[in-house]
């Protein structure tokens, strides 16, 4: 019974040891991430995270569920972390990179009017401006001179950000679909687009730091995403004590395979609400962007302490 106890007893010695050793590689990992991220080692931080993973016992055997854009729109495809093609989300981004492939090389002049970069950038110049309304900074002026202070990450922020109209002191455009863009060559080229660090990756599942921005941006897309909760969460997690969340959500009851979680105004402020989230100041207007919406909430809001 002695000889067995003893046994036992370097046995539990041996897993708390493994269990700290476990503990001190995920700290070195964190701690390592926390101090060399800087724009353009995304990929390094994604590998890390799917190190950790492995370690908490967290990691699915096939990958992740969430898909990414690789390659341009001929031969590009939808993968998971470990690489596993993503059937549903190919056909999903594929039909969204040919919507923006069209609409910028060539619909642009009909459906909008004129070339895509002037029409599109006027109307994120307006929305940069409506942020600076509603921060009561006097407009765009306002906004522009706040922001070169401050951290962004906008999610889902497609080829033409909207926080590409500034200069932000550190400025992140998420987006699975990143490559295509790059591929494709939609990205704008009379804009600060070339002073924002491009990831791609899901929004539900963002490899940058807790507390990493002062201001989360969401330009109508979260109706686009597979799990509207998750993104907010990770808005949430992204901002820091004192973030900010920018939001523009169609409100409809249409729904398609680009646009699986539609929201009426009471789901989306439930939403926001039960993920940690209050407006500072918010509106809801007749003004759309889907043809099936009837309506748009804007909303500037912060963490619930």
């Amino acid at each position: 019974m002695r000889l067995a106890h003893s046994v036992g007893l370097r046995l539990i010695d041996h897993k708390r040891r493994e269990s700290r050793l476990e503990r001190t590689l995920k700290d070195m990992l964190k701690n390592s991430v926390a101090k060399v991220l800087r724009p353009g080692v995304a990929e390094l931080n994604q590998r890390l995270i799917r190190i950790e993973s492995k370690l908490d016992g967290t990691a699915q055997p096939n990958g992740s569920r969430f898909g990414v854009w690789r390659g341009g729109l001929k031969d590009g495809k939808a993968f998971n972390d470990l690489g596993v093609e993503l059937p549903a989300f190919t056909a999903k981004y594929r039909d969204e990179l040919t919507f923006w492939e069209d609409c910028i090389k060539r619909s642009a002049p009909k459906t909008m009017g004129g070339e895509f970069e002037t029409i599109y950038g006027g109307w994120q110049h307006d929305r940069v401006k409506e942020l600076g309304d509603f921060l009561g900074l006097g407009g765009f002026d306002g906004a522009a001179q706040w922001a070169k202070g401050k951290s962004v990450v906008e999610i889902g922020a497609g080829p033409y950000p909207s926080i590409a109209c500034v200069e932000w002191k550190r400025a992140v455009a998420v987006d699975p679909l990143a490559d295509g863009y790059t591929a494709e060559d939609l990205l704008p080229k009379r804009c600060h687009c070339d002073k924002v660090t491009y990831m791609a990756c899901p929004g539900e599942a963002v490899p940058l730091p807790s507390g990493f921005a002062d201001i989360v941006v969401l330009e109508n897309c979260l109706d686009h995403v597979d799990e509207p909760g998750r993104v907010v969460a990770e808005c949430r997690r992204l901002v820091n004590r004192d973030g900010l969340m920018w939001l523009l959500v169609d409100l409809m009851e249409y729904k398609d395979h680009m646009h699986p979680n539609p929201f009426s105004e009471a789901s989306l402020k439930e939403l926001l609400r039960r993920e940690g989230f209050e407006p500072v100041k918010d509106r809801v207007s007749d003004h759309k962007s889907h043809p099936n919406a009837y309506g748009e909430y804007r909303g500037l809001l912060k963490k619930m302490r």
